[in-house]
């Protein structure tokens, strides 16, 4: 597998991140799913880095990611112009499902930080079968607050909560949620940070089915150095699953946290 060249069609702000939208060769990719990217920058930073996917075209040949600038590989990304170079690999790893329509209540969304545009690209899918859902979305404050514009546009009034109380709730969005699991609710799927995960899969635990897309470091994204490895529970005993080849999503009520 190798990296493919995409060119830079567009950089938009968004917050403290960026959103890149790329134009190449696009396969059709599933919510969840993410590619490795990197810059044209020559041999440092070297290894690519793991991003969910926010939007695909494989038609017009155009993917959209949000990144946010945590190292120097992507405060670089985040730099990229208009016509620069970006190398992706992808579409990778295992998505989440995509339910139709049913009687059983919404399918809970939740994200915080960079986990938010998996669920962003779920939505989008469940608003286009029809599939009734509900988005919650946590942040430190109200500048932490991603997509929601796109979120909105979808016709989805989100569920907000910060911690300072500067824009919605004020908490940790894991409070809308057990509020939510005291009625009605189908499954649950969130992406974000690692306490988050935990707390959303220990409400979850017994309730309602719990499906997480994990956060790892990676070195090639398709399961061959094992630098991604996450302890799952299958068959009454404890295994290691690759987050890029098994996950990124995974059962919540399998994963064994550290």
């Amino acid at each position: 597998m190798s990296l493919q060249p995409y060119r830079v069609a567009e950089n938009r702000r968004e917050g403290s991140c960026a959103v890149l939208t790329l134009e190449g060769e696009v396969l059709p990719s599933e919510p969840g799913q993410f590619y490795m990217l990197r810059g044209d920058w020559g041999d440092a930073p070297l290894l690519p880095r793991p991003f969910s996917i926010l939007e695909d075209d494989p038609s017009s040949g155009r993917l959209r990611f949000l990144i946010k600038s945590v190292g120097e590989g992507t405060r670089r990304l985040v730099d990229s112009g208009p016509g620069g170079r970006v190398f992706g690999l992808g579409p990778l790893g295992r998505p989440f499902p995509v339910p139709d329509p049913a009687p059983e209540g919404p399918v809970v969304l939740v994200g915080g930080g960079v986990g938010v545009p998996p669920m962003v690209y779920l939505a989008r899918r469940l608003v286009a079968k029809g599939t009734e859902l509900a988005f919650f979305q946590g942040a430190r404050s109200r500048e932490e607050l991603l997509l929601l514009d796109e979120i909105r546009r979808m016709g989805i009034a989100p569920e907000l909560t910060t911690e300072d109380g500067s824009e919605g709730a004020q908490g940790l969005v894991t409070e809308p949620l057990s509020a939510a699991l005291e009625g009605t609710v189908r499954s649950v799927c969130a992406c974000g940070p690692e306490g988050m995960l935990r707390a959303v899969a220990d409400l979850c635990r017994g309730k309602v089915p719990c499906l997480l897309s994990l956060e790892a470091r990676m070195g090639c994204g398709y399961g061959v150095c094992l630098g991604c490895v996450v302890a799952v529970e299958e068959g009454g005993r404890r295994v290691y699953r690759r987050v890029c080849k098994e996950g990124p999503v995974f059962d919540g009520e399998a994963v064994e946290w550290e």
